[in-house]
């Protein structure tokens, strides 16, 4: 069985080695560049910061972002221009610095679980 597959498989390399070499491929096609006139434009500028922000959103199981609304055990995150995130703490989220007070207007990262509906239940919480 092994001498089978032995000489399978030097027949194939030895059929494709008595072929000539194929000709040169042609060299792999150049994505065009966007102009730096077109990317300092600020309405580009605009699209790309709310693409940016979408995908800071969506970002799964983190959320970086200004407080801008807390109360009790629920929080909403600004990540991005007009795109807020809702958070869900919970006993045992940890605040760091420890004991530190949330308030709106406070930088966080937070890091937990994504639910089903955008939201984000939180089990770390760290002020910026």
């Amino acid at each position: 069985m092994k001498a089978r597959l032995i000489l399978f498989t030097a027949a194939l390399l030895a059929i494709g080695t008595s072929f000539p070499a194929a000709a040169d491929p042609s060299p792999p096609a150049q994505l065009p560049a966007i102009p730096p006139s077109v990317l300092d434009n600020p309405y580009v500028q605009s699209v790309i910061n709310a693409l940016r922000g979408v995908l800071q959103t969506t970002n799964g199981n983190a959320a970086f972002g200004r407080v801008t609304y807390f109360k009790h055990f629920e929080m909403q995150v600004q990540t991005a221009p007009s795109v807020y995130r809702e958070i869900h703490l919970h006993q045992g989220t940890v605040i760091n610095p420890r004991g530190a007070t949330l308030s709106p207007g406070m930088t966080v990262s937070v890091h937990g679980a994504a639910q089903g509906d955008g939201s984000l239940n939180a089990d770390e919480i760290d002020v910026r």
